[in-house]
């Protein structure tokens, strides 16, 4: 937790000068950390506007190949990162990810698994609804707004967090599609996209 802490204020005074980040909704973030705390993924620097702004302590998933590199492999272990095979249905890494959950930690997750360049439901996985399932974990659907260009304005969207209870007696199957859909209307319910998304055209 201290090395954690060290990271964030070290990174904090390297990324104050280039971007000027206003968060919006802090008052949804819960005061329980046993949660998963989800985003949408369009550069490397989302983890970093996440972990440097909110006052959450995340456990980010990372791509195994990032820990291929010994020196990074360290530091990401000791900032509580852990890796996920993202070519196939990785059960350790899922397992692990529940049990940090009923630890009390805060899973911080992109489920549309990897970079995007468009909004498209397609995009999402149903592993966040498989995790939350399992973990019997609320998820809070967090947006990053941004350009990612130097000195850019970056706006994060706490939202109202998404009780998992309310599918408890659905099919696993259908459950998670269901938790899916809600997550990612979620995440991009202001931008003009969504209507088509919702109307079936998935054309954006």
């Amino acid at each position: 937790m201290m090395f954690y802490r060290v990271v964030v204020a070290i990174l904090r005074v390297l990324f104050f000068p280039f971007y000027r980040v206003r968060v919006n909704g802090r008052e949804n973030i819960p005061e329980k950390t046993d949660i998963i705390a989800c985003a949408n993924h369009w550069s490397n620097l989302d983890p970093f506007f996440l972990a440097l702004n909110l006052p959450i302590k995340f456990n980010f998933m990372a791509k195994k190949e990032l820990f291929e590199i010994p020196v990074l492999r360290n530091i990401l272990k000791a900032a509580g990162v852990f890796p996920i095979d993202r070519k196939g249905n990785d059960l350790k890494a899922l397992r692990y990810a529940i049990g940090l959950i009923k630890d009390g930690k805060t899973l911080g997750i992109f489920p549309e698994g990897t970079r995007v360049k468009k909004i498209s439901r397609e995009n999402m996985h149903e592993g966040i609804g498989f995790i939350a399932l399992k973990a019997k974990a609320d998820i809070l659907p967090i947006e990053i707004v941004t350009s990612y260009k130097l000195f850019s304005s970056v706006d994060i969207y706490v939202k109202e967090p998404i009780a998992i209870e309310k599918y408890a007696d659905i099919k696993n199957k259908e459950a998670m599609k269901m938790i899916s859909d809600e997550v990612f209307y979620a995440i991009y319910d202001h931008r003009d996209i969504i209507e088509s998304e919702k109307n079936g055209n998935n054309n954006c």
